[in-house]
């Protein structure tokens, strides 16, 4: 199996890579079916990455997920290869990519960490390049407060704070977050009580 394996082949299908799921998977298996490959198909990749416009970089992180993804069952060949040159390509889409290339940048490694793809490795990869993500924002003039991004989550309310502070890179006071969830908590409470005691009564 792959032994017609030919880079340039290679090169060209990345060059029609797109970020639709008919592209992603077609191209993915292809790669897989090439496994024995894998070296040479992951610094392929790499090299394609880097040269390949920003916009096209997600789509390229995309195909490497899928990769990854369905390929586990089959062997560690393409997560010992792209754990080599992944860290890289993803410090490049979260430092310099728009803000729905980071968060789909975040969004993958968090699946990664999660599944274990990486084994250990995923939560060094998942705690470094988030806090490259926090950094960034405070360049930006946009403050996270990095302690939100570590602890364990609590309460339904503090969810909702983290949420908004990292999904909108909110510069609002985390106090007066609380505050407004509260407000709306107990409001919903309170019509949840009165409801309840109208609809005792009628019946």
């Amino acid at each position: 199996m792959g032994s017609s394996f030919n880079p340039q082949i290679l090169v060209e299908k990345l060059a029609k890579l797109n970020n639709s799921q008919a592209s992603i998977e077609t191209l993915s298996h292809w790669c897989i079916f090439h496994m024995n490959k894998a070296k040479q198909v992951v610094e392929t990749w790499d090299r394609q990455f880097h040269c390949s416009p920003r916009k096209q970089r997600l789509a390229f992180l995309y195909l490497a997920n899928a990769i990854l993804q369905n390929s586990r069952r089959k062997g560690s060949e393409f997560v010992g290869e792209f754990w080599k040159v992944l860290p890289d390509a993803l410090r490049d889409v979260i430092e310099s990519g728009d803000e729905f290339g980071r968060n789909d940048a975040l969004r993958l490694i968090s699946v990664w960490e999660k599944r274990k793809v990486f084994s250990s490795r995923g939560q060094i990869l998942k705690e470094e390049l988030f806090g490259r993500q926090s950094e960034c924002n405070n360049r930006n003039g946009r403050h996270i407060n990095p302690k939100l991004l570590k602890q364990p989550v609590g309460d339904t309310v503090d969810k909702i704070v983290l949420g908004y502070q990292f999904l909108y890179c909110s510069q609002m006071d985390e106090d007066v977050i609380f505050s407004k969830c509260r407000n709306a908590i107990s409001c919903k409470n309170i019509f949840n009580i009165v409801t309840f005691n109208i609809i005792v009564r009628i019946f």
